[in-house]
């Protein structure tokens, strides 16, 4: 078993990253668990990646508290033989953030706008980084 500072620690990850699993899904997710346990023996890994995939399906609101703990004993398993990996457990359990959406509408032509013909169009990026305005 492990020690409770560890156990704590990969509880309280496990806890987040269950959380992200079911808010952003398991697609969203993969890369980050994958990232994560690239140090991880190749059974390691698929039990991850298996793990991410199990938790999306087996995942109901009433009843996280399995998952919780079957990722808190993934978790402590790898800090327990990667020490290292500790200081990496920030960027596996912060959430991702969401897709950028992005329309666009072109207007031209003439004819009565408000003010005049009209000629250009707008952008909008929802959810997404500013361009700086360009």
């Amino acid at each position: 078993m492990y020690d409770a500072e560890l156990m704590a620690v990969a509880t309280g990850a496990a806890g987040t990253l269950v959380a992200a699993i079911a808010a952003s899904g398991a697609e969203q997710m993969h890369l980050k668990v994958a990232h994560f346990f690239r140090l991880a023996s190749p059974d390691q890994q698929r039990a991850a990646a298996q793990a991410v995939d199990d938790t999306a399906v087996q995942l109901t609101p009433s009843s996280p508290e399995a998952q919780v703990l079957a990722w808190a004993q993934l978790i402590a398993q790898y800090l327990a033989e990667h020490h290292d990996a500790m200081s990496e457990l920030d960027e596996l359990v912060v959430p991702t953030p969401p897709a950028s959406k992005v329309w666009n509408q072109h207007n031209n032509g003439t004819g009565t706008f408000i003010g005049g013909d009209v000629h250009g169009g707008v952008t909008f990026n929802y959810g997404g980084a500013s361009d700086g305005g360009h």
